[in-house]
């Protein structure tokens, strides 16, 4: 097992802590030791790099030093002959390397687990016997249900007042980040700089403020809904759309509302529900009439138009999101946090490649795919969108099977099926999955083992927060 580098390491370390602090946080108690192989399953979730034996160190909070402190301790207090642990041994352990059977057996007694769960063995009962997951909400939904929940409550109530502007910051870096990070532990992050701006709405603030928090609270919804929808949930991402429309008219934010109900479009499309899809982005166009906002709304509607076969309309509403992104000067939202609320023009390139796919025109589809492609391989690090530049290349291996060119559609596969497991979004497996039958050989047989093991079934595999609420 290879290494993860110092600055990945950093980074799954800062996220365990978040996750550790963020479930102790709800307990008023000291954790159980089902809690803290939860919080394990939880970090190894979000970071599955690290070994299901760092995991656990990380859920009890220790350092590499303060682990072996405490395997000699237990040693100690269990009346078994101290062995020459070493802190070059546990660090090889944690890097994929296996103890022996004698330190096997302590360190399932240190952690009160077995061999599996240490990550030092494997299990071998089939899935049909196991253990059947309890039905209690997971953290997305979770997630979902509080921000709902929370939109609801303070719709209703008088505003308080506090300024942390440092949240501003973070919403507007975890929302570029975005772009270019796996999409599961930012939802961690986000989740936990929700639970601060809500905290913040708490308190005492003055109201030229309170309009702010609503603001950074529903674009972090708004973050989580399509962090949702990328991990195969579209009922929390519904849930959480609604919840950004609310604190979007709540703080008077007028293209939070428009992103908002151009989120619910984009769920509604997946879901095949296209008239809703085109009703939300025209009702998200009464918020947002001009700049890059309103392009994604007018493409919305193209999409959904060509779903429904509407070939005019879907015509119209490419041209009217061209006239959009020529016009107006920008907001806050779309062109001053950007990242994931920026719909850039390699974006619309892509939007408008799938209305034409959904027309039937599949040679202009191929140009439209080729020409955003070539706009995202043009954009740096921080605007070159990784999901939506493979759902570009996915709808252009769908087009060229339109034009029976196998050959061609190999070709644009191929980059795909490098995509590791946590950044392969739901929506591209569903595409992709559409191009099997017309597929054969090697190739067919990868693209199955692709679409098999991707983004959301990492998430299915997140424990559920039973007996906390």
């Amino acid at each position: 097992m290879t290494i993860p580098p110092r600055g990945g390491d950093r980074s799954a370390i800062q996220i365990a802590a978040t996750i550790r602090e963020r479930t102790l946080a709800g307990l008023g108690e000291p954790p159980t030791t089902s809690v803290l192989h939860q919080i394990a399953e939880e970090i190894h979730v979000c970071c599955p790099r690290l070994s299901r034996f760092k995991c656990l160190r990380l859920a009890q909070g220790w350092t590499v030093e303060e682990a072996i402190e405490r395997f000699h301790a237990m040693c100690d207090r269990e009346q078994i002959k101290r062995r020459g642990l070493t802190e070059r041994s546990w660090r090889e352990w944690e890097a994929g390397a296996r103890p022996d059977r004698d330190y096997t057996d302590l360190l399932c007694r240190l952690f009160e687990t077995g061999p599996v769960q240490l990550g030092f063995a494997r299990d071998y009962t089939p899935e049909e016997a196991r253990q059947p997951r309890t039905a209690t909400p997971d953290l997305i939904t979770r997630a979902a249900r509080e921000a709902s929940e929370h939109a609801e409550r303070v719709e209703a109530s008088e505003i308080g007042d506090s300024a942390i502007e440092r949240l501003r910051t973070q919403v507007m870096w975890v929302s570029r980040r975005y772009v270019w990070e796996a999409p599961l532990p930012l939802f961690v992050e986000m989740r936990a700089l929700q639970e601060q701006t809500r905290r913040a709405l708490e308190r005492r603030i003055h109201p030229t403020q309170a309009g702010e928090l609503y603001f950074l609270t529903g674009a972090l919804c708004g973050l989580m809904a399509n962090a949702s929808m990328d991990m195969g949930r579209r009922v929390p991402a519904d849930t959480l759309a609604r919840a950004a429309w609310t604190y979007g008219r709540i703080s008077g934010n007028q293209p939070l509302m428009g992103w908002a109900r151009g989120m619910q479009a984009s769920v509604a499309l997946w879901d095949k529900r296209y008239e809703d899809a085109a009703g939300y982005a025209e009702d998200g166009l009464t918020h947002l009439r001009a700049g890059q906002g309103a392009a994604r709304l007018h493409m919305l509607r193209a999409r959904a138009g060509a779903m429904l076969g509407w070939t005019r309309q879907a015509a119209d509403e490419i041209s009217k999101a061209l006239d959009a992104r020529g016009s107006g000067s920008g907001d806050e939202l779309h062109d001053g946090f950007a990242g994931e609320f920026a719909f850039r023009q390699a974006k619309q390139a892509y939007y408008t490649a799938v209305t034409h796919l959904h027309l039937g025109q599949s040679a202009q589809a191929i140009e439209q795919a080729r020409g955003a492609l070539a706009l995202y391989a043009g954009e740096d690090r921080q605007n070159r969108s990784y999901g939506c530049e493979a759902m570009a290349g996915a709808h252009l291996v769908v087009a060229h099977l339109m034009e029976d060119d196998v050959d061609g559609a190999e070709k644009a596969l191929a980059p795909l099926l490098e995509l590791p497991p946590e950044r392969r979004i739901d929506s591209l497996a569903e595409t992709l999955q559409a191009t099997r039958p017309s597929l054969t050989g090697p190739i067919a047989n990868r693209l199955e083992g692709f679409c098999a093991v991707g983004l959301p079934e990492s998430a299915a595999r997140a424990l559920p927060e039973g007996g906390r609420g």
